[in-house]
């Protein structure tokens, strides 16, 4: 059932309950206020519903997009190594190798840097990401902007790619 935001605001106010009870046992009346001088409100409180997915941000404070967000955007939502295997499976390629080139770093802060092996030909982002499939995802990037199925600079604008073939 999808939301509706009407349902909540034509509902009838709720009555009866635990609650009810225990207010009357202290003495609260139905249709009185609350409060020392009985002075509180006796209408429900209208609640306002926020129906966008979009969040909040302060005055003067910049949105920062992740990288893995950007990325996606020109995939039409999908995620970079998703989108290498649809397209090897499109072009009867075999599926995509995944192969670790560096893992460095103390346990609490490692980095990862992988190159795929895709019809043959190695791909290879040029810097280490924080987490395996990060990496991963930036080493489909690379494949898919050297192969031309994404632009070149749908990537974020930190590391700068290249595609790496082996001879």
């Amino acid at each position: 059932m999808p939301f509706n935001q009407d349902q909540f605001l034509r509902a009838a106010p709720v009555s009866g309950g635990m609650g009810e009870l225990l207010m009357k046992k202290m003495g609260w009346r139905a249709g009185e206020g609350l409060g020392k001088h009985r002075e509180g409100t006796v209408e429900p409180i209208v609640i306002d519903f926020k129906t966008d997915r979009k969040g909040l941000v302060a005055e003067g404070e910049k949105t920062q997009k992740s990288g893995n967000l950007v990325m996606m955007k020109d995939l039409l939502g999908k995620h970079p190594v998703s989108a290498l295997m649809e397209l090897c499976n499109k072009k009867k390629w075999p599926q995509p190798e995944f192969v670790m080139v560096l893992h460095s770093g103390p346990d609490h802060r490692k980095n990862f840097l992988f190159k795929v092996v895709v019809n043959g030909c190695d791909y290879q982002p040029q810097t280490a990401s924080p987490n395996k499939k990060h990496a991963k995802a930036m080493a489909a990037t690379v494949a898919l902007q050297a192969m031309g199925e994404i632009a070149g600079d749908s990537v974020h604008s930190g590391p700068q790619f290249t595609a790496a073939t082996s001879t």
